[in-house]
């Protein structure tokens, strides 16, 4: 499926320049998160979120020049690279955390944020510690892509935005395709926000209700985007009934 700029822009409030960039962008070779996509930007959250987030981060105040260098850029399609193999059990999170780090040698902005950060993701398992983690382990599953931040000069309070966006955008990203596949995930005994937060009635009533708290924090940055995230729910709720 092609993700226009125009959707991008338009539909999720996206900023041209940024959603033009994304979307002409060349798909990364040898990277699994890319594998076998021919669009940068195309059907799946996973992909979509990633123009989103940076629009995000340009709209807290970090400038487009430094948001869409080369360099960063190419150091995040390498974060998920190393995220989409652990995904696949190709390799363990330790060793994901230890390509990271050396990648991120001599490049590191906010080195207090990086040792927060390392010190939260070397948990066996992800909970909830200072500004880091959602009491819904399953969704800190992607929290890895947060190392992109200790590569951009923010401010402490652009920090503090940045994370606080950051769990509002992906974890609705997750709780939606979670209610999707909900199904599918209790019957393949997989890792499903809604199951742990209670299954059938009562884990869809709080997903739903973190969605709604998400959106209502999103409108505040992008009012477009929560638009977007508010006619979307009626899928949800259908799907469900």
């Amino acid at each position: 499926m092609y993700i226009s700029v125009n959707h991008l822009n338009k539909n999720l409030g996206v900023d041209e320049t940024i959603a033009r960039f994304f979307v002409d962008r060349k798909v990364p070779e040898d990277s699994v998160f890319w594998k076998n996509r021919l669009l940068y930007v195309g059907r799946g959250n996973g992909y979509i979120s990633i123009p989103v987030y940076y629009d995000i981060l340009f709209r807290i105040g970090l400038p487009k020049e430094l948001l869409l260098e080369e360099a960063h850029i190419h150091f995040m399609e390498q974060v998920m690279h190393y995220a989409m193999l652990v995904e696949f059990r190709e390799i363990i999170f330790p060793f994901q955390l230890q390509k990271i780090k050396e990648l991120l040698a001599n490049r590191i902005k906010n080195r207090s944020f990086y040792d927060e950060l390392l010190e939260y993701l070397s948990k066996p398992v992800l909970l909830p510690k200072g500004r880091l983690g959602m009491t819904v382990p399953s969704l800190n599953r992607a929290d890895v892509f947060l190392f992109i931040l200790c590569d951009l000069p923010l401010t402490e309070l652009q920090m503090d935005q940045a994370i606080a966006y950051w769990y509002a955008l992906h974890s609705s990203y997750l709780l939606m395709d979670d209610i999707y596949d909900f199904k599918m995930d209790q019957q393949e005994k997989e890792e499903n926000a809604v199951i742990e937060l209670g299954g059938e009635q009562e884990g869809f009533e709080k997903a739903f209700s973190m969605l709604d708290e998400n959106f209502r924090k999103i409108k505040v940055i992008n009012p477009s985007l929560s638009q977007y995230f508010e006619e979307s729910m009626e899928g949800l709720h259908d799907l469900i009934q």
